[in-house]
């Protein structure tokens, strides 16, 4: 979307799912982190006035909402750090903040501190991080910009040098294919948020790969910014428009936290996900056990692809790291490609440990390659 000129303005459907997302990863994250720190951190870049013009609640709220039932479970401390660039709309934030809290205990209020400030994402973002000491102490970040290339990649580098920091960003490529190669300094913001001018191979690219090309491509920003793991997928919308959504950590726990709540986000927005591993490109309903046919194509890729086979353990590990889907939905799926002989199997052979009983079907694991294929297969 465009910067908005006025104060509040209609939520779309991208922004009512990634709100639902935003909550249902903060409500485990902030208990999680609590039970082992005293103060955790919450910031976001471009925060906005906290509502919509229909009385939604913002990002900012939504936010406040679940560490305010975190809170009242646990002890330690909250700290919100939220910049808005617009005057008008940092007020209306703080003036929405404190109706929010108003409906908590006094307690629960006092260990939640919640600081406003006007000013842009960046520098302004970092300093009131540092000068708050949320640097290096545990801290998500919220970049949910309004499309263009405007989240740095020097703020993305600085955030990243720290292992408790974890990012979700917000990328929308439609601005850069369409105006990048003729504007300049439409160019130099691009060069600016990827840090490096790799990008322009998008110019080059057809028209059906451009979106894939610079969604690949910020991803390895992301990862050269230090941010290790990253949950990458598209949200798409009913009028078919694209949003990437990158989820950036150092945890593969937080990568197991975000898809759970990716896999629970309510399905009534109009949003649906789609894996990028996914070479047909199928669009994934919102729901906890979404079809699984994409992860069939996506694995039996990444088996074939494979000198001597894969374990299950292997593919649990991609599947957590480099796909929207579960761990959790591998071994069902291995033990039915199996059956259905799409895969093959043989028994363990070095450091079995289990004995020469038939294999569980839900404790499959080992090495698996396509039928006729280099590798070999194995049950436990």
């Amino acid at each position: 979307m465009a910067v908005p000129k006025t104060v509040l303005w209609d939520r779309d459907p991208h922004t009512a799912a990634k709100h639902n997302l935003l909550r249902k990863y903060l409500e485990p994250w902030a208990p999680i982190l609590l039970s082992r720190h005293a103060t955790i951190t919450y910031a976001e870049g471009f925060s906005g006035p906290g509502v919509y013009s229909q009385g939604e609640p913002g990002s900012p709220v939504v936010a406040l909402e679940a560490f305010a039932k975190a809170l009242q479970h646990r002890s330690g401390r909250i700290r919100m750090v939220l910049v808005e660039g617009d005057e008008r709309r940092e007020s209306e934030l703080r003036s929405q903040l404190d109706k929010a809290r108003e409906h908590h205990s006094a307690d629960v209020s006092r260990r939640l501190r919640v600081n406003t400030h006007y000013g842009e994402c960046h520098p302004t973002l970092l300093e009131q991080l540092r000068l708050q000491g949320s640097l290096g102490k545990p801290l998500f970040v919220l970049l949910d910009s309004y499309g263009g290339p405007d989240i740095p990649f020097s703020l993305l580098q600085e955030l990243g040098k720290h292992r408790s920091t974890e990012v979700m960003v917000t990328f929308q490529p439609a601005f850069l294919t369409r105006f990048g190669e003729a504007n300049e300094n439409h160019r130099r913001a691009g060069d600016a948020a990827f840090g490096g001018t790799e990008w322009h191979a998008v110019f080059d690219q057809p028209s059906n790969e451009k979106f894939t090309f610079l969604r690949d491509q910020y991803r390895e920003s992301l990862r050269r910014a230090g941010f290790t793991h990253t949950l990458f997928f598209e949200m798409v919308d009913e009028g078919n428009h694209v949003l990437y959504l990158i989820f950036g950590t150092r945890h593969e726990r937080g990568l197991e936290k975000m898809k759970e709540a990716m896999w629970s986000v309510d399905r009534d927005h109009g949003v649906r996900y789609r894996d990028p591993k996914d070479s047909e490109q199928q669009q994934l309903a919102l729901e906890l056990e979404p079809h699984t046919g994409p992860l069939r194509r996506i694995l039996l890729e990444h088996i074939a692809a494979a000198p001597k086979g894969l374990t299950v353990a292997e593919l649990k590990a991609f599947t957590l790291l480099e796909t929207v889907y579960k761990p959790s939905q591998v071994t069902k799926l291995i033990t039915d490609m199996r059956d259905a002989k799409a895969v093959t199997t043989t028994p363990r052979r070095d450091g079995d440990d289990q004995g020469p009983g038939p294999a569980s079907r839900d404790e499959l694991s080992g090495v698996l390659a396509e039928p006729g294929g280099r590798g070999g297969g194995l049950l436990d």
